[in-house]
């Protein structure tokens, strides 16, 4: 991760830059129902902004539309570069010099098998999380324990069949290979306890945005606090790719 500094800055840009262009239609709607006018009560701006949106369906469409919009392209980015970002990462472990052209290679080269992985990996999720709910539904404790186990396993299989498709030129289509990574994930609970740790720090990482975003609205700390933990999501989710290359070159 610290080798290739210029993954993680250049996916924040882009992470920041699609937050940007995705806010200034929302800000321009809520500039035109207020007429030039401007609140002044930092302490009151989700009470300004509620009011707001009960008087002017469209702002509701606009707030709704670039919603979905900067979910739907936050998933498409971060499935475009997958590739190419575990190729840096393994360029890193390497000390390599391959050109930043492969990693656009690397990127479109691998999507479709990559969608297919995580399509797998939706089918996983949705398994375990119906048998967990079946098997300890009665006990509320023990089933988000379970759920969040199951959803860390998922997540850390997802990442080393990426791994090996982009690492080690492995298909990635069949599905067998899926389980496989499957149970070396289960043979390896080191490997599931580094990835899901990273995973539950994203967790806490979004957690803590959500809290800034409503406790600190109107303060300027707060913005700037809100994007400076989603950098620190990004370096998450680069680290937990980065164990999945180490554990691709074990496996």
């Amino acid at each position: 991760m610290l080798r290739v500094p210029g993954l993680w800055l250049g996916l924040c840009a882009l992470h920041l830059g699609l937050a940007w262009g995705l806010a200034l239609p929302v800000a321009g709607a809520v500039r035109t129902v207020m007429g030039g006018r401007v609140w002044t009560d930092p302490h009151r701006l989700i009470a300004a902004l509620a009011e707001l949106l009960a008087q002017s369906p469209a702002i509701v469409a606009v707030f709704a539309a670039a919603t979905i919009a900067s979910g739907l392209l936050g998933a498409a980015i971060a499935l475009l570069v997958r590739g190419g970002a575990l190729l840096r990462l393994d360029d890193a472990s390497d000390r390599g010099t391959r050109a930043w052209a492969e990693f656009g290679r690397a990127s479109l080269g691998n999507l479709p098998v990559l969608a297919l992985i995580g399509l797998y990996g939706l089918v996983l999720r949705l398994i375990l999380s119906f048998v967990t709910n079946a098997v300890a539904a009665s006990h509320a404790l023990v089933e988000l324990v379970v759920l969040i186990l199951v959803l860390t396993f998922a997540t850390c299989v997802g990442d080393l069949a990426a791994a090996r498709r982009v690492l080690r030129g492995e298909r990635g289509v069949h599905p067998r290979e899926y389980l496989r990574a499957c149970v070396d994930v289960a043979k390896s609970p080191l490997l599931w306890l580094s990835s899901g740790a990273l995973t539950l720090a994203r967790w806490a990482v979004a957690a803590a945005i959500v809290l800034i975003a409503v406790h600190g609205t109107g303060e300027a700390w707060a913005s700037w606090s809100a994007r400076g933990l989603a950098c620190v999501a990004v370096f998450l989710a680069l680290w937990r790719m980065a164990v999945a290359v180490e554990a691709s070159r074990r496996t």
